[in-house]
C-alpha cells in the first residue's frame, strides 16, 4: 500500500486509476473541511458586523500566503484568481485594517507540482461555493449594506466552472495522493489561522 492509498483506504501502485478525482478529493479531505467549517463558525461566524470583520480578517491572513504560493509554483492554467485584494477592500470599507503578520504557506510539492497545484487551487475554487452560501445568509439577515466584494467575486466562480470538468476525470493514485496532500495542507493552513491555539497560528 502506498502513502497516497492510505489517505483514502485504497491499494495499488502509483499508476492505478482511482476514478473521479473530485469525488476522491472530497473523500480524502472531508474531515479537514468539516473541521474548518466548524472552527470558522465557532469563531463567531458572520452574524454581526464585528463577526464579519473577524471572518474577513482571518480569510485575508490565511489566503494571501496561499496566493503567493500559487504565484510562485502553480502552472498558469491552475492559478486560482487572487482574492486577497477584494478582502482588503471589504475590510477598508468596514474601517478595519488588514492583518500585518502573515504565517507563510511553505508547502513542499514533492516533485509533482501539477497535482499539488491542482489540489491547492481546488480548495480555493471550491470555497467560492461556500462563499455564495454565506452571502445569502448575510442578505437574509438584512445586512445588504455590508461590503461583499470577496463573497460575490465572479472570477473565482468562473475559475471553478473551468476546473470542474478537469477534476471530474479519472486520475492515477499518484495524482490523487499529491493533490489530496496539497489540499489537506491548505485546509490545515486555514484551520491554523482560525484556531489561535494551533501551532501554525502561533508561528
Amino acid at each position: 500500500m502506498t502513502a497516497g492509498s492510505r489517505i483514502i483506504g485504497l491499494t495499488g501502485n502509483a499508476d492505478t486509476i482511482v476514478g473521479c478525482l473530485r469525488t476522491n478529493l472530497k473523500q480524502a479531505t472531508s474531515g479537514a473541511h468539516q473541521q474548518l467549517d466548524d472552527a470558522m463558525r465557532g469563531r463567531g461566524g458572520w452574524e454581526t458586523r464585528t463577526d464579519y470583520a473577524r471572518f474577513l480578517n482571518l480569510q485575508f491572513a490565511a489566503r494571501l500566503p496561499v496566493e503567493r504560493w500559487i504565484d510562485a509554483h502553480a502552472p498558469f492554467d491552475l492559478r486560482a484568481p487572487a482574492q486577497s485584494h477584494l478582502i482588503a477592500r471589504d475590510l477598508e470599507t468596514l474601517g478595519e485594517p488588514c492583518p500585518l503578520e502573515l504565517a507563510p504557506f511553505p508547502y513542499e510539492t514533492g516533485g509533482n507540482i501539477q497535482a499539488s497545484a491542482l489540489g491547492v487551487s481546488w480548495v480555493l475554487a471550491g470555497s467560492s461555493l461556500g462563499n455564495r452560501s454565506i452571502l445569502k445568509e448575510i442578505e437574509r439577515a438584512g445586512h445588504g449594506d455590508w461590503p461583499t466584494a470577496f463573497l460575490a467575486d465572479p472570477e473565482m466562480l468562473r475559475f471553478w466552472k473551468q476546473l470542474r470538468p478537469r477534476i471530474d476525470l479519472p486520475a492515477s493514485l499518484a495524482t490523487l495522493a499529491a493533490s489530496s496532500a496539497a489540499a489537506t495542507a491548505v485546509f490545515d493552513h486555514f484551520i491554523a489561522h482560525t484556531i489561535p491555539s494551533s501551532p501554525a497560528a502561533a508561528a
